[in-house]
């Protein structure tokens, strides 16, 4: 089955003009690009089969996130367009020639992120920002969640809870709309010190609290 994948970070400032340092060491081109969309706060997507098999480069120094993307990209035969700010698509090279991705899809996967990032965020088990998690989600016609799974674990057994639970509670509230890939991978990312994915306020559960 053929399914989308979106990283889930933070914007950051000024992305496109601003020299961030990478240290992204040469393996999986889909390892590389979760590191990467940690460290430059850019949502990544892109549908999973297209990096099976592929490998990235080192990429190392100050750079913009352009060109560490370019870097990463080289050789894969895989292209990156612009969604907006704080995202970007693959497409297979070159992009010029690939159709864009509709518009309602587009604003669907930004409805899913937002969802998620409010489910874990309500909960103080599964706050994100030090842990990282593959997320998959199959969406009924109505436009509730059907059913989800949480590929392996988050590094305890509370968190795994507390995911689990924020989760079962997420909220999507609109049918999925033509051409939307399913199942959805989305997959949750720790930042670097002194940065948190975009959680604002106090959580309002704990999932240990929770019968």
């Amino acid at each position: 089955m053929i399914s989308a994948c979106l990283v889930l970070a933070p914007p950051k400032a000024s992305a496109e003009e601003a020299r961030i340092d990478f240290d992204i060491k040469a393996q999986p081109l889909a390892a590389a690009l979760e590191q990467y969309g940690a460290v430059a706060g850019r949502n990544v997507l892109y549908n999973s089969n297209l990096t099976a098999g592929l490998h990235a480069s080192a990429v190392r120094g100050p750079m913009t996130a352009d060109m560490a993307l370019a870097r990463l990209l080289a050789g894969s035969g895989l292209s990156a367009r612009v969604l907006g700010e704080t995202s970007f698509v693959l497409y297979p090279a070159p992009a010029t020639v690939q159709a864009p991705l509709p518009v309602p899809v587009n604003h669907y996967y930004a409805r899913l992120q937002a969802g998620v990032r409010a489910a874990l965020c309500a909960d103080a088990d599964a706050r994100p920002g030090r842990y990282r998690i593959a997320l998959q989600f199959w969406i009924d016609p109505a436009g509730n969640v059907e059913r989800y799974a949480r590929l392996g674990s988050a590094g305890s057994a509370p968190v795994d809870a507390g995911i689990d639970q924020a989760l079962r509670r997420m909220q999507v509230d609109a049918p999925p709309p033509a051409g939307l890939a399913q199942p959805v991978t989305l997959v949750v990312v720790p930042q670097g010190p002194g940065t948190t994915m975009a959680c604002s306020g106090t959580p309002a559960r704990r999932a240990s609290a929770m019968p």
